[in-house]
């Protein structure tokens, strides 16, 4: 029995302040007795250190007291009651505990109590009457009593499934690890809580992640431990906030953004028939800061928003790279906001913990804004506790085997799961109350039992339907994000999917495997009533679909190494080597979906080129529903690759006809794949441009220059003249390229016209400007080109051409009087192409009306005839196909002197008849429209 208290000992009394005269007669009664009372309203401060000033004086204490009234447990009280459970739960000595005597008022509710709170004996007592005698010898000994009257209905223990909100009262083991990271989150100062809103602390924690190897419990750390305690306003004192709107806890997924649409829909509007998903996933996709208005949208007073989410591991492992992104930067943006009351508490797995480069935006706060609290292995104490307290609940004998376990646990790292299993299966088959340590050594100790016990299920549906062995592995399988090194982790899939699989689309096999595995009864396989069935997974609802998941990792899990042959060995090793064995299953169905959504995402030709032409063997192994993307991309991918010979042959045909014909016509090698894409692209046709209407002084205008022309001087337009351009109209951007005009030769050769092929300049084809054209043929193509676009094409007359050049300057080039440098192709106007080779069309800043090259690169085309001195032709246009008279070229070229490529310099050419071409010489085209 512990010591009695002894006079300089206090009893530490909580209370709210609306049972304070209640309080007054609880003091009277207990200093009746002979006990001293400690006064908290003197001695503790609602200040900054007020934490420690509570610690201190509860460390002086030797009891708690706690009065419970109609207000429950609120604000102050939490904090005491937080403070007095952790020195309850410290000390692994029982006599070292602080105890703890509930007391509760006529008008509170028992439920009204925290879970943890929940397992003391609680007191009835009014205030008009003596406390019982039985509670203030409980006081005075220190007697730590349990709540022995209620005795828990059915199993204590939960096996491999996690524990969650409902299943408090059974989660033992880990209530000081709980208590301990509560007080990560919030203010770290110890602030005035009732403070905080209006001066909020510097060091305040909004973001707590709670990390911990696998099977450590982290998920039922969380929502069996945590929330409970959250919920009864435990975190009041460090957040000033009294009430708390817990989102999830969720699960990030394959779509972690259409999982946090639905948290937020499910959490924060209660009508389910105004909930809107698809829009709010809508919203988080198009807008970083979604999630921050969302809960500024719905903030009410006092009230902060707790976001759970477990295996964040999910967003490095099985998340889609773009959602993942999107999901960082709203999380993100959302913690940062000051006014956004965003909680986060996030698990996981501590072997990931390398990845958080994945989430830029969250590791850049990562340092500065998240608390960090690892989760260590379970101590004996935690597992002994694990292991009896439900036990005393459940009114359970387990003194056979709570030694036997806690021996077996000592050599195992991840004992946790392996011991709620232990105690599930054993439970089953319980006799008289007692758990039998017989039947525990018999099934092998912690690890057999989870071993043998899932290779007698998969006997039993071997038992039950053809090759159901292999559908059950197949389906764990699938089940399963492998990894090379061991450290595989869960996935899951639609129930839809998992019935697939298990069956290979056998609906009724897939269903009878599903249910077997997800522990439905087979009363002809059982021999006994008490014997139940393991359940290896779980399905669960979310919104209108129904999902499949492993129950635990602790299935897939290394528990070692083989000394002699180094091969890893798993918990359950038939699922284990099955894993080993089909390692690249799970690369080749993350190739797959890839493939797949990249193949669902392409149009046009994409959607076949985006096809898997080769290598569809290594997908045969997977179990793909055919109605699915996957499915469907494997089907097309078999058409096409039937139709892959009969293709390759006709490129074979292509090709040697493709080689013919460029030696045919003397062109150059790279000229056969120009010709594929004359086949199989779209018409290769000059861009046009507008040019508006409008009136320009036409020949040159710098006197100076003039002067000095002298018989030049009809070279350049002198006398000039003003001209008149009535309508607007189009004209080709650049000078006709190679590719372009090779392309109307090709269309002519279709058609059974004999058109020669230009001869290649030097600087090659392609986007060159052509030349080696002459004028007939420079016509030939303007009306051809008018075919095409339905517009009147045509050269451009002289004075068009010009006015195009100018665009409403009167400077010597477009861009000023000077020629500056690299602004055209000349000799000497300072491009890497001077006087070698003309430059690819378009290499130079465009001038005011969006052409480009009109000074320099090469000679233009146009339809007027050469007169000495401007007559009336240059606005007009000479289609004579009959006449031989010269025409006018315009614009200089990439061999002549920054003087000759001026916009008005103009020349015919003496030797170059409208029949013969130059290399020197390309052209553009203008095409008339009804442009107002």
């Amino acid at each position: 029995m512990p010591p009695e208290i002894q006079s300089s000992s206090q009893v530490f009394i909580s209370y709210n302040h609306s049972d304070r005269a209640a309080c007054v007669q609880l003091r009277t009664e207990l200093e009746k007795a002979g006990l001293s009372v400690f006064q908290d309203e003197k001695n503790i401060h609602r200040s900054d250190r007020w934490l420690t000033e509570l610690q201190n004086a509860l460390q002086q204490c030797s009891a708690f007291v706690l009065l419970i009234g109609k207000d429950g447990i609120r604000r102050w009280v939490g904090a005491e009651v937080e403070v007095a459970l952790t020195r309850h739960l410290a000390p692994h000595d029982d006599a070292e505990r602080l105890p703890i005597f509930p007391i509760l008022l006529d008008d509170a509710q028992p439920e009204s109590l925290p879970p943890f709170l929940a397992l003391f004996q609680v007191d009835r007592w009014k205030p008009s009457d003596p406390l019982a005698d039985a509670l203030i010898e409980a006081i005075k000994t220190r007697t730590i009593r349990s709540d022995s009257k209620t005795v828990f209905e059915g199993c204590p223990y939960l096996g491999l499934s996690a524990f969650s909100r409902d299943d408090a009262r059974l989660f033992f083991g880990r209530r000081r690890e709980t208590l301990e990271a509560l007080t990560y989150l919030g203010n770290q100062q110890q602030s005035d809580p009732e403070q905080l809103h209006q001066h909020k602390a510097t060091a305040y924690t909004r973001w707590l992640q709670i990390e911990g190897n696998s099977g450590s419990g982290k998920s039922s750390l969380v929502n069996a431990g945590m929330l409970p305690l959250i919920e009864r306003d435990a975190l009041w004192a460090r957040t000033g906030f009294e009430h708390w709107h817990i989102l999830g806890s969720m699960m990030p997924g394959k779509t972690p953004l259409e999982k946090l649409a639905e948290t937020l829909e499910q959490g924060l509007i209660e009508d389910p028939t105004r909930r809107n998903a698809l829009g709010r996933l809508k919203r988080l996709k198009e807008d970083a800061r979604a999630l921050a208005f969302t809960l500024k949208d719905f903030k009410r007073d006092n009230t902060a928003f707790l976001l759970i989410i477990d295996q964040f591991e999910e967003l490095f492992t099985f998340a889609d790279e773009s959602e993942r992104k999107q999901f960082d930067v709203l999380l993100t943006a959302a913690l940062a906001d000051p006014e956004c009351p965003l909680f986060l508490i996030n698990t996981v797995r501590a072997d990931f913990l390398d990845r958080f480069e994945y989430l830029p935006h969250l590791q850049s706060i990562y340092n500065t804004q998240c608390k960090r609290y690892f989760l260590p292995l379970i101590s004996a104490q935690g597992l002994q506790d694990c292991i009896e307290q439900p036990a005393k609940l459940a009114d359970l004998d387990v003194s056979e085997i709570t030694t036997a376990i806690l021996k077996d646990a000592q050599d195992e790292i991840g004992a946790l799961p392996l011991v709620e299993n232990a105690l599930l299966l054993l439970w089953q088959q319980r006799q008289d109350h007692k758990l039998s340590g017989q039947l525990y050594q018999q099934q092998g100790g912690i690890a057999g039992m989870l071993s043998s016990q899932a290779d007698a299920l998969l006997a039993r549906i071997d038992q039950a339907v053809p090759q159901g062995k292999l559908a059950a592995l197949e389906l764990l399988l699938r089940l399963t994000r492998i990894n090379d090194e061991g450290r595989h982790t869960r996935q899951r899939v639609t129930l839809d999917e998992a019935i697939f699989v298990a069956g290979n689309g056998d609906d009724k096999t897939g269903r009878k495997v599903v249910g077997m595995l997800s522990g439905e009864r087979d009363n002809a396989a059982m021999h006994t009533e008490h014997h139940n069935v393991l359940r290896l997974i779980t399905i669960n609802r979310e919104q209108d679909r129904h999902y499949a998941d492993l129950i635990h990792e602790t299935l897939i899990r290394v528990r070692g190494k083989d000394i002699a042959t180094g091969k890893l060995i798993g918990y359950w090793p038939t699922l284990f080597d099955y894993i080993d064995n089909n390692h690249d299953r799970d690369q080749y169905r993350q190739l797959l979906a890839h493939e797949s959504k990249q193949w669902q995402h392409s149009e046009g030709l994409g959607r076949i080129w985006n096809l898997r032409w080769f290598g569809l063997s290594k997908f045969r192994q997977l179990r793909t529903p055919k109605h699915s993307i996957e499915g469907r991309f494997l089907a097309w991918s078999k058409r096409m690759q039937a139709g892959l010979l009969l293709m390759l042959a006709i490129l074979v045909l292509y090709g040697t006809e493709s080689i013919v014909w460029v030696q045919r016509h003397d062109l150059s090698p790279d000229m056969i794949w120009t010709l594929q894409r004359f086949r199989f692209g779209g018409p290769i046709l000059p861009a046009l441009t507008v040019i508006p209407s409008g009136s320009f002084n036409m020949g040159e205008q710098d006197a100076a220059f003039i002067a000095g022309l002298g018989e030049a001087k009809k070279y350049f337009g002198v006398p000039g003249k003003t001209i008149q351009i009535a309508q607007p109209f189009y004209m080709s951007t650049t000078e006709i390229t190679y590719e372009q005009y090779d392309y109307y030769v090709w269309q002519q050769h279709r058609a059974g016209n004999k058109v020669e092929f230009p001869s290649t300049a030097k600087g090659g084809r392609g986007d060159q400007p052509v030349v080696n054209v002459n004028w007939f043929e420079a016509v030939a193509y303007a009306h051809w080109l008018s075919e095409q676009t339905g517009q009147q094409c045509r050269l451009p007359t002289e004075a068009e051409w010009e006015y195009a050049a100018r665009a409403g300057t009167t400077t010597a080039y477009h861009w000023g009087d000077k020629p500056g440098s690299n602004n055209a192709n000349c000799d000497g106007c300072g491009s890497r192409w001077d006087n070698q080779e003309a430059a690819p069309a378009g290499s130079f800043s465009a001038n005011q009306y969006g052409l480009y090259d009109m000074s320099g690169n090469v000679w233009e085309w146009t339809c007027s005839n050469w007169r000495e001195r401007f007559d009336g032709s240059e606005q007009h246009c000479n289609n004579d196909d009959t006449d031989s008279q010269y025409r006018v070229v315009r614009g200089g070229s990439w061999n002549h002197s920054p003087d000759r490529v001026r916009s008005a310099v103009r020349g015919h050419h003496l030797d170059l008849r409208p029949d013969l071409g130059n290399f020197d010489v390309g052209f553009r085209v203008l095409c008339e429209s009804s442009i107002q």
